[in-house]
């Protein structure tokens, strides 16, 4: 009999504890999680404070105005202020009821170097800076941009190396040679820094796939490094020619440098991609579609190339995939619209290929 009673107290108790436990709040990684969403932005561009023609609102306004979610600011050895601004236009874009717009502080540490009498030119994104790094001094190419690269770091945000071909200054064997180093400009809409190479030196496509072929893992970013907001034209470093889409869970600082810092993003010259996996040992996109009229839409191909910057596939689709093949080290995808914009996707490896510095 006493031992009937007791273990119905222990049953009661259980029952309570479990109806306990239904009452209280879940466990935070068992609540639902917001949905992964497309935030496109720039992370290289000047206001007049270094390097630029307009104020940073005045720029700030030009990219919440041309639908970016996101836009660092990174003058020349200039880390600006951005506190005030965000809340300017936080004011601005709830007094329109738009969509919400959000300032990154960054800075472009530019240096230079001469040897043997020949002046090399040093630019590294700063982004996510917490203090200005400014003017530093090496002895080499290579000496220069990692104490660049390191002072990025100790500032508390990640680097990216901007435009290699400027001035033929940055060489696959020097970004191989960085330490702490994933990302760097695979296309620049500045109309002097030589984004596709000439002579016997390779555009920066192809400077990604000699290092990519290497084994290591690089980062391709997409900017505008615009200096020109109120003159217009070709041979002018205007706004709008080419940015990342950085897919995260919300628009904050913290949650969009994370997605960044980890190559969750694409970069593009004006090609949309609705989806892009990379699982199951296959890169899939899917592209959006732009038409202007019933008859007049825009067609794609998307390139999916391997090491050596070989082409493995030619795909016309809207929803292109690659599976990886035996000997495979690594897959990324180029997607070329009839209207001439791009998209690169960051590069897959092949399971148990693929390292970082």
């Amino acid at each position: 009999m006493q031992q009937f009673i007791l273990i119905n107290k222990t049953l009661a108790i259980v029952l309570i504890c479990a109806c306990l436990t239904q009452l209280a709040d879940p466990p935070a990684q068992a609540q639902a999680q917001p949905e992964l969403q497309w935030f496109k932005g720039n992370t290289h561009t000047h206001s007049h404070n270094r390097g630029g023609d307009s104020s940073p609102g005045e720029v700030a306004q030009w990219y919440r105005d041309h639908d970016y979610d996101f836009l660092v600011i990174s003058d020349h050895n200039y880390l600006a202020n951005i506190d005030v601004l965000q809340q300017e236009m936080d004011r601005l874009n709830q007094r329109e009821e738009r969509k919400g717009f959000l300032l990154v502080p960054g800075e472009e540490v530019s240096n230079s170097v001469t040897v043997a009498e020949r002046s090399y030119t040093i630019h590294v994104n700063g982004i996510d800076t917490t203090k200005t790094v400014g003017q530093l001094e090496g002895d080499s190419v290579q000496h220069l941009m990692q104490k660049t690269i390191d002072a990025v770091h100790d500032a508390g945000g990640f680097p990216h190396v901007n435009h290699p071909n400027f001035v033929w200054s940055i060489t696959a064997d020097d970004l191989y040679s960085m330490k702490r180093l994933r990302h760097f400009e695979i296309y620049n809409g500045h109309p002097k820094v030589n984004v596709n190479g000439g002579g016997e030196v390779p555009s920066l496509e192809e400077l990604w796939d000699d290092l990519l072929s290497r084994g290591r893992v690089y980062y391709g970013v997409a900017t505008d490094d615009a200096h020109d907001f109120k003159e217009w034209g070709r041979n002018r470093s205007n706004p709008g020619r080419g940015w990342i889409v950085v897919r995260a869970r919300e628009l904050s600082r913290k949650v969009l440098v994370e997605a960044m810092r980890a190559g969750d993003f694409y970069a593009s010259t004006g090609v949309v991609l609705e989806d892009l996996s990379m699982a199951d040992g296959a890169l899939r996109l899917n592209i959006k579609q732009v038409r202007a009229t019933d008859n007049n839409f825009e067609l794609y191909r998307t390139e999916f190339i391997g090491r050596g910057g070989q082409v493995l596939k030619i795909d016309t689709s809207l929803e292109p995939t690659y599976q990886f093949q035996t000997g495979d080290l690594y897959v990324r995808a180029k997607v070329a619209s009839s209207n001439g914009s791009h998209a690169w996707t960051q590069p897959l490896f092949a399971p148990g290929q693929g390292r970082f510095e």
